[in-house]
């Protein structure tokens, strides 16, 4: 991989102090990114850019996350792109250790584990999440996310370009439809940063996995219509089986 370039791409919504968070973590990578694109998908759109060097990137019509993420990777110049949601944050090396793998294997996909991390009374509690898999299968994606969210995704652009990017007719769900994708490429060069690198930050705000919103219900359902012929029965099942215990919703 000759042109190593990093555009990094927040997608956000009228939620400025927990986008400054996510763009402080940006700004102390020890690796810093080419390019650090915000997309604006709020109701009501910023004056100007959220930080010095910040490009802003503004959807006339707010039309959610999965559309302002293909959004912010079709203005990016850099052959490499991290996502990164508004609401979360990266540890330090993250970039220079997803990087570092990139170019060492040859890789064209990068997933790195993650951390929950709880707030409680001015105290964070950091709690070990998900770790990607080894090998990405197909059949993975089709009940559970084994690994892949919106905030430790580096990926080459023309490999996400390939797969098509994120699905905008899912409200929710979208990075699981993505992972179902990508590991349908064939060749497709995947590497996995075992060292919880990204923070996942819980939080009494609306995310897009909140149990019961309308956006995780719509999500559910447009995922299991999406995908029920490649399911097939016992992963259908399953799968609503999974919702009801996590979200108490029946898709």
């Amino acid at each position: 991989m000759r042109d190593c370039s990093i555009s990094v791409i927040i997608p956000t919504r009228d939620r400025p102090a927990l986008l400054r968070r996510a763009l402080a973590s940006v700004t102390a990578q020890t690796r810093c990114p080419d390019e650090v694109i915000v997309v604006d998908d709020g109701d009501l759109p910023m004056e100007q850019p959220p930080g010095p060097g910040v490009r802003l990137v503004r959807q006339e019509v707010p039309h959610g996350a999965a559309l302002a993420r293909n959004l912010g990777a079709s203005a990016a110049s850099g052959s490499l792109l991290a996502f990164l949601d508004d609401d979360d944050s990266w540890d330090p090396v993250y970039l220079e250790e997803a990087e570092q793998l990139a170019l060492t294997r040859g890789l064209e996909l990068v997933l790195t584990a993650f951390l929950k991390v709880r707030h409680r009374e001015g105290t964070q509690e950091m709690i070990p999440e998900k770790v990607p898999p080894a090998v990405l299968q197909p059949e993975d994606f089709l009940v559970r996310n084994p690994g892949i969210r919106g905030s430790n995704l580096f990926i080459s652009r023309e490999v996400f370009l390939r797969a098509g990017g994120f699905d905008p007719a899912l409200p929710s769900f979208h990075d699981m439809d993505l992972g179902f994708r990508l590991a349908r490429l064939p060749g497709l060069r995947y590497g996995r940063n075992v060292q919880a690198r990204v923070h996942f930050h819980v939080h009494p705000g609306l995310r897009l996995s909140t149990p019961g919103s309308s956006t995780n219900v719509a999500g559910l359902r447009a995922f299991l219509a999406k995908h029920a012929d490649t399911m097939g029965p016992e992963r259908i099942s399953a799968f609503r089986e999974r919702a009801r215990q996590l979200f108490g919703v029946e898709p």
